[in-house]
């Protein structure tokens, strides 16, 4: 038998819920209480302001991403393997967990999570320094060219996003599985490893 969520997370979950039915702004904190089912004295004990229960919100699911996103360099893979299997763990994660995906980019394009002084640095830091490590040891062996993490970054994880907000407008988001491979085959072109020869 399951169990029954934490009073914490049915608040997280109708919060998740309302936000994207009816829009950050027109939802009140009543409306996500009444939805919980729970007393204003554990609405507010857990977030104070509806911009708490936003960052909270928008946490939880950028952490789930990111887990999700480094397992495909767990095992420590060879630059293309690793490059391709981050492509397909970010479709993935869109496709099985499209509310969460729907929450980092409604949210991050509002103001809901203003008021609460988000550190998105600290945020990014743990899963950025994984991928900045391992990114390093492929450079190192020559499997990836050399460049700013910040292009890498750009490089691999930009198109994902531009096109992320447009499978989300579907009911049940989908990735067609040639348009999956050239993405994959787009972002491996785009780091891979030098031509023989070049001394860059």
């Amino acid at each position: 038998m399951p169990s029954r969520p934490s009073t914490r997370d049915q608040i997280l979950q109708s919060a998740s819920v309302l936000f994207l039915a009816q829009g950050f702004d027109a939802t009140s904190m009543d409306q996500v209480r009444q939805h919980a089912g729970v007393s204003n004295g554990s609405l507010y004990h857990h977030f104070p302001t509806k911009n708490h229960l936003a960052r909270a919100l928008y946490e939880a699911a950028l952490a789930d991403f990111h887990a999700s996103l480094l397992q495909a360099i767990r095992s420590d893979p060879d630059a293309e393997a690793g490059v391709r299997g981050l492509v397909a763990a970010y479709l993935g994660w869109v496709l099985k967990h499209p509310d969460r995906a729907r929450v980092l980019h409604e949210l991050r394009r509002t103001t809901a999570i203003a008021g609460v002084e988000p550190d998105w640095g600290a945020l990014n830091a743990p899963a950025y320094a994984a991928l900045r490590a391992w990114v390093a040891g492929r450079v190192e062996r020559r499997e990836m060219k050399p460049m700013p993490f910040a292009v890498w970054i750009a490089l691999v994880f930009a198109p994902l996003l531009q096109l992320t907000p447009h499978w989300l407008r579907a009911d049940k988001p989908a990735v067609p599985r040639d348009l999956r491979a050239l993405l994959a085959d787009a972002a491996w072109a785009a780091v891979g490893s030098l031509p023989p020869g070049d001394a860059r």
